[in-house]
């Protein structure tokens, strides 16, 4: 089995170090994997160590890119999968971070879903909020909590039919375009039609 002959510290990245066997450069991890699996120099290193060793530091270089992801936005858990997966880590990986970014509560997909509709419930109806859910690739289950969350968007909807209709003549055009408008934006039919009626006032016999 080939023996450590020096562990390095690499120049431009302070967290990572060089490890040489037999005086050939054998693989660059993490200084904390190294410690983790007691490495020192004139150890012997077999394959299954240094797969373990390589495993781990993997893992924290992973764990630290998807905390600085979360750090600026928060993100879903199919978010930072496919960011990790985009980087190149490999799906043990990816899997093993998860679950300690959920541990951590770093990626909650409950608590995204709450914070999603709290920031848009006033900008689009509760099937736009939806569909852009899925989209982030969040699970049925979490995504059933909108229901509990948004009752009635009538009075949002409204105010947005009224931004919409301020310095135009609402005659039928306008008020169909208005009714695109808030069907476009994801509220239901009800919700839209009330709003249309409310805008539309003295205007009779249109048909959205």
């Amino acid at each position: 089995m080939p023996k450590v002959t020096e562990i390095k510290q690499n120049v431009k990245n302070k967290n990572k170090v060089s490890v040489f066997a037999d005086g050939e450069f054998l693989c660059s991890v993490t200084a904390e994997a190294v410690v983790k699996m007691r490495i020192k120099v004139g150890d012997e290193i077999d394959n299954q160590k240094l797969s373990a060793t390589l495993f781990d530091s993997d893992c924290q270089i992973a764990f630290t890119k998807a905390v600085d992801l979360v750090c600026k936005s928060i993100k879903t858990q199919s978010q930072v999968q496919k960011y990790l997966f985009d980087k190149g880590f490999s799906s043990e990986v990816v899997q093993k971070t998860t679950e300690k970014m959920k541990e951590y509560r770093y990626i909650d997909d409950g608590e995204y879903v709450k914070s999603y509709v709290n920031t848009y419930q006033k900008q689009k109806g509760k099937k736009r909020i939806v569909f852009e859910l899925k989209q982030k690739g969040v699970e049925q289950e979490y995504i059933n909590l909108v229901d509990d969350l948004i009752d009635d968007q009538k009075e949002y909807a409204l105010a947005i039919a009224q931004k919409f209709a301020k310095g135009k003549e609402m005659d039928l055009k306008n008020l169909q375009k208005l009714y695109r408008h808030l069907a476009t934006k994801g509220f239901d039919f009800e919700t839209c039609r009330y709003c249309v009626n409310c805008v539309a006032n003295e205007v009779e016999d249109y048909d959205c």
